[in-house]
Order: C-alpha cells, then structure tokens, then sequence
C-alpha cells in the first residue's frame, strides 16, 4: 500500500484478514467467482450491468 493508503488505514488487522478471505474464496471457488475493485469506477461499471444481464465484459 502506498503512503497514503496506510496513513488512511484505521484497522489493519481488519484489513489483512479480509484479503486473506478474498484470497480463500478465489483459491476455493475461482472457477464461480470473480472479483473486482469498486474503487475503480472503469472496472466497477463494466459490473454494475452484470445484474441487468449483459454481464461484465470478460474480452479484456
């Protein structure tokens, strides 16, 4: 994380542990499951269609 994130950081412990769950899941059930960053307003929008059934565009 760079500084800024850190600085921003409240419960690190928190933090690490949902990674470490996210990382869990993508091991466990990678082949049913995607993740994505919702932080990113590109990557979270090509998302916000997928319950409208087009999907999140897989071509990139």
């Amino acid at each position: 994380m760079d500084l800024v994130q850190t600085g921003a950081e409240v419960h690190r412990d928190l933090r690490l542990g949902s990674q470490a769950r996210l990382r869990e899941l993508l091991r466990d059930h990678g082949d049913r499951v995607e993740t994505f960053c919702a932080h990113d307003p590109w990557e979270f929008a090509r998302y916000q269609g997928a319950d409208k059934g087009s999907g999140p565009d897989r071509s990139v």
